[in-house]
């Protein structure tokens, strides 16, 4: 009989955990917020962006509003990928969120850097070459990928000198694919 009372709690805490998805604000209570350090006045604050270190992946896709899916697979000998979160508004809901990763290796010079937004945001880079990323998802590669699917934009980064152009661009391409 006990076992039973603990359900209708069980149900509350999924409720509320789903609750926190849906308000469409950044979950803050596991992340590490930036001190900004210089001169700014109070003003001036309030017009930087809000940097969150994310103490790991999980912890910093569960703060996000919104589904995010980073690439499993990296084209190269990675180290673990490294997230950051940017709050535009102080409000929990425009954001940017960061992933980057170099080689285990840093004699290669490798760097993948991936921007995603929950808001609108115009690339120079959608002035380049359109690319068919899935069915129903395009996208304009011009050295780096942009892309958007239900309201998200991403941009991705991939710099490896020891493989063409060519190979880049279909590995950048591969990226995307895994986190659509």
């Amino acid at each position: 009989m006990k076992k039973l009372s603990f359900i209708p709690i069980i149900l509350i805490l999924l409720l509320f955990g789903c609750q926190q998805k849906q308000n469409g604000a950044l979950d803050t209570s596991k992340l590490e917020k930036v001190e900004q350090t210089g001169n700014a006045t109070e003003e001036q604050l309030k017009r930087i962006p809000i940097l969150y270190n994310v103490p790991s992946l999980k912890v910093g896709l569960d703060a996000l509003p919104f589904e995010v899916y980073p690439p499993k697979e990296l084209p190269f000998d990675a180290m673990p990928l490294k997230m950051t979160i940017e709050d535009f508004k102080h409000d929990g809901k425009e954001l940017r969120v960061d992933f980057m990763s170099v080689s285990k290796n840093k004699e290669d010079n490798i760097i993948l850097m991936i921007s995603i937004h929950n808001f609108k945001v115009e690339y120079a880079e959608s002035l380049g070459d359109e690319v068919q990323i899935t069915e129903g998802v395009a996208g304009y590669y011009n050295g780096t990928l942009s892309f958007e699917k239900d309201g998200v934009y991403y941009n991705i980064g991939y710099n490896n000198p020891n493989i063409s152009e060519e190979q880049i661009k279909k590995d950048t391409i591969s990226l995307a694919k895994q986190m659509l």
